[in-house]
């Protein structure tokens, strides 16, 4: 995971802006926002309704992956608990 997380501070600017909002000034972090912001909107001028969409598709994708595992990581717990009693009483 923290490979992944340092991968993500090399993408060029996007990267850098992260960066310097984790490590740098305190107000960086009020920046980046507004940085995020700004190019919310113009990504929405430029492209128009359907970037809009697609944002909206992929916020939804994401949410419902991240149930789909903190559901099943629930259930795997559970489930181990059952095979350590099943575990314990066959013995």
């Amino acid at each position: 995971m923290r490979t992944a997380a340092r991968a993500v501070l090399h993408v060029p600017l996007f990267g850098w802006l992260l960066r310097d909002a984790i490590y740098g000034l305190p107000d960086a972090k009020y920046f980046f926002i507004a940085n995020l912001i700004f190019a919310f909107g113009y990504l929405t001028y430029f492209f128009g309704y359907a970037f809009i969409i697609i944002y909206a598709l992929t916020a939804t994708a994401l949410a419902l992956t991240a149930l789909v595992i903190l559901t099943a990581s629930d259930l795997l717990a559970t489930m181990a608990k059952r095979r350590a009693a099943r575990l314990a009483r066959g013995r």
